[in-house]
């Protein structure tokens, strides 16, 4: 690893880069701080604005980051007394070389919550900051989510805390800071219902979404739900999603949507959404269903609410560590497909991104995860030379304290770097785990299974197959851990935790 010392006139911040290739994996240490990301967008230069907040309650930064991962500059949000964290970053549309932060900021004092919107340069200097005064007091937001309007403002949306019993406040700010509307809505407020996502289509309705609290199981029950609103903030709800069952072979797959706050939309072309959320899956053979697992449901759907076409990422069943936070989506730059990124929210943090065409056909699928740190990512954007940047927090478990990443992946999903181990996705599924007497095993039509070995915890074989190798009869081993190595034609080598009751 190698460390570079970079001396700031603003204070002394040390940062720890891991390469400075084209793509890179960057930990920015600071001790006095526990960072994570919380936006990001690229400038014209091709370096990368990041906002930073303070996990722990104190005021947030920007950070600029050159294309190669080198940081440059710092600009401070606050102060220490307040915590201010930026929910969207945006570029001045009359000057390209100019951006609009909008975020909150909580007052410990006063335990008084506003929404803020700052101005400032690409080099990072300050040129507006301004709280926005609300028709009341507030004492807690939960994240809020933002949209630049076509009309040249934001409209800003939040939920607030369980004690205001999940009231959403809906607000169109100026760029100057000036609350122009501002709506409550307490209809079907509910513990579980957030507001994920707001959106504008190009002929300028404006839509957001949020999601029911109760779950149907036996299917895909997908109750998320879009409505439009209008200058004057009257809602018009428009659709509930309708169902899916996937059928592998002999083993049903069954899918169910759960209602959660990590999920996203977004908007693909002016008849297509894409949706992204957390759902639990039912493996079962006939009547027997096996472990329930988490995982993230992507799917697309046109205006009318029908689903076009779905991708389940992330079950363990198939040796993914289930990926069940950071729904994030981004269109490649080039239109050479979709980014769709999430991570595991069980240490230890694996992020998976997730790169397909436009049916959400896969292109590529990676792993990516760090030996000595919990990653836990929270923004996703695609890069203008068609790759995409991951950026959020990276955890150390010992000191709890955290330092914000950038991840910078290459347009065929690799990283210029060694520091973050790059995994592919297992081409086979394997269930039931814990497993009693027979374990089943389904390739990909791609691949040729080889051979199937089986290890206890001490490194001894205790099992050897190659033939039959869609299922593995392990009724006469004792109960305990066992290492399973999938050998495929070709030389790959898979190996994976299988647990014999």
């Amino acid at each position: 690893m190698k460390i570079i010392l970079i001396v700031l006139s603003l204070s002394l911040y040390c940062a720890k880069a891991f390469s400075q290739r084209e793509s890179f994996f960057n930990v920015y240490e600071q001790a006095e701080k526990s960072f994570c990301a919380s936006a990001a967008i690229e400038t014209d230069d091709g370096c990368f604005i990041i906002a930073v907040y303070d996990y722990y309650g104190g005021c947030g930064e920007l950070k600029k980051i050159s294309q190669d991962g080198v940081l440059l500059k710092r600009l401070p949000i606050g102060n220490d007394n307040v915590f201010s964290g930026i929910e969207g970053l945006y570029r001045d549309p009359w000057h390209t070389d100019s951006f609009y932060a909008i975020g909150r900021v909580i007052h410990w004092d006063e335990q008084i919550t506003k929404p803020f919107v700052m101005h400032f340069s690409e080099e990072l200097e300050l040129m507006d900051y301004k709280e926005v005064e609300l028709p009341g007091e507030f004492p807690r937001f939960l994240v809020g989510r933002s949209l630049f309007t076509s009309e040249g403002d934001f409209l800003y949306a939040t939920t607030l805390r369980p004690e205001q019993d999940y009231h959403r406040l809906y607000m169109r700010i100026a760029l100057d800071g000036t609350l122009t509307k501002f709506h409550e809505e307490t209809e079907d407020c509910g513990i579980g219902i957030m507001i994920n996502a707001i959106f504008e289509f190009p002929e300028g309705n404006r839509f957001g979404e949020y999601r029911n609290s109760y779950r149907v199981p036996g299917y895909i029950a997908l109750r998320p739900r879009l409505f439009s609103f209008d200058d004057d903030f009257v809602f018009d709800t428009l659709h509930e999603y309708g169902n899916i069952l996937q059928t592998l072979g002999d083993t049903v797959h069954s899918i169910l949507h759960d209602a959660q706050g990590n999920g996203t939309v977004r908007v693909f072309n002016d008849s297509i959404l894409l949706f992204s959320a957390k759902a639990y899956e039912d493996w079962h053979i006939g009547l027997t269903i096996y472990e329930t697992d988490q995982s993230t449901l992507f799917f697309s759907s046109d205006l009318e609410g029908n689903i076009k076409n779905y991708l389940v990422i992330g079950s363990k069943n198939n040796s993914t560590e289930v990926p069940i936070a950071f729904n994030a989506i981004d269109i490649d730059k080039n239109g050479q497909g979709i980014y769709h990124g999430c991570y595991n929210l069980t240490f230890p943090n694996h992020i998976v991104i997730t790169k397909t065409d436009d049916t959400l056909g896969v292109i590529w699928e990676k792993t990516y995860s760090y030996p000595s740190r919990y990653l836990e990512a929270t923004y996703l954007f695609a890069t203008n030379e068609g790759g995409c940047i991951v950026t959020g927090g990276a955890y150390d478990e010992a000191s709890s304290h955290y330092d914000f990443f950038v991840l910078k992946i290459n347009a065929d999903g690799t990283v210029g770097t060694d520091e973050i181990l790059v995994q592919e996705i297992r081409p086979y599924a394997y269930w039931p785990n814990p497993v009693q007497d027979e374990l089943h095993l389904q390739y990909s039509p791609d691949v040729t299974p080889k051979t199937i070995e089986l290890y206890d915890l001490q490194g001894r074989m205790v099992q050897t197959q190659s033939k039959n190798l869609e299922s593995l009869n392990m009724a006469g081993l004792p109960a305990g851990t066992y290492t399973m190595r999938v050998m495929l034609e070709g030389g790959k080598v898979f190996s994976d935790k299988v647990v014999k009751e």
